[in-house]
């Protein structure tokens, strides 16, 4: 994890693996943090590694925002999954959310991502690009599992590489499922994993995972990634293969994740 000369930085926590593996480097290297998380599970889980934890809603951009000033901080980092599907529950939102969802020309996730950056900058923050801090958790081109995909599975790889970015690039989802030569499945509003949960069930296991980045991917929001609960979710469905855009996409605990792996006999590549 990289050091950096901010002494306290604000945590904007979503769910997941990402924020817990953050904080816990945070404290590690010195860096002192303030914490909100959109639920009290998200405080729980960090407020061991945390100066000062907060749990606020999503929807509740005021009060986030004035949390955040009164403990002078100037500099934020966003982490972890939002369901997206909150946007249709219009009564966890406060006024300014309703009227920055209502500002929206659509509501896919780079142009909504980028609004919220957007309002954190009106307000004096600077938004942290997430590479600053995880860069040695963006593994580089290479197979890091023991097994290696075999010739037939390479060409599901190569087949389905160009059509998850297309996917990526047109705001869809990052996740793509493909299976001799076929698309399976397509990550949208679900989110990674039940995307993978509904592909290995459609493919009846066999499947290969590809997941990818943008083209101009802004890495203070929504960085593409998968740890153990993901793996965990491919053995179950019996997958053959995770491909990972290499150097693009963030692999949270690495060591567990090819562990996991190698019990199950699946393969894991960067390309």
């Amino acid at each position: 994890m990289s050091t950096h000369p901010t002494s306290r930085i604000g945590l904007i926590a979503g769910a997941g693996e990402i924020p817990v593996y953050f904080a816990r480097k945070a404290q590690q290297n010195g860096t002192r943090l303030v914490a909100i998380g959109f639920t009290d599970e998200i405080q729980s889980e960090l407020k061991p590694f945390v100066e000062n934890s907060y749990s606020i809603g999503v929807g509740k951009p005021s009060k986030i925002l004035k949390i955040l000033k009164q403990e002078n901080i100037q500099e934020v980092i966003v982490l972890g999954k939002v369901n997206k599907e909150v946007i249709f529950r219009p009564q966890l939102f406060d006024l300014r959310a309703i009227k920055f969802l209502a500002s929206l020309k659509s509501k896919d996730d780079k142009t909504l991502l980028l609004g919220v950056m957007q309002e954190f900058e009106k307000e004096g923050f600077r938004v942290m690009d997430q590479k600053e801090f995880l860069g040695e958790i963006f593994p580089e081109s290479g197979v890091l599992s023991r097994r290696s995909p075999s010739k037939k599975e390479m060409q599901d790889v190569e087949y389905g590489l160009p059509i998850a970015k297309q996917i990526a690039d047109a705001e869809i989802g990052q996740t793509l499922i493909v299976k001799d030569k076929t698309v399976i499945a397509v990550e949208a509003i679900e989110g990674t994993d039940r995307a993978i949960e509904r592909g290995c069930a459609l493919s009846k296991g066999g499947c290969t995972v590809i997941k990818v980045s943008r083209t101009n991917q802004d890495y203070r929001f929504d960085s593409p990634g998968i740890g153990p609960q993901t793996m965990e979710g491919l053995v179950k469905g019996g997958a053959s293969v995770l491909a990972l855009e290499a150097g693009r996409v963030m692999v949270v605990d690495q060591p567990k994740v090819v562990a996991l792996a190698d019990q199950a006999g699946l393969s894991v590549l960067c390309v």
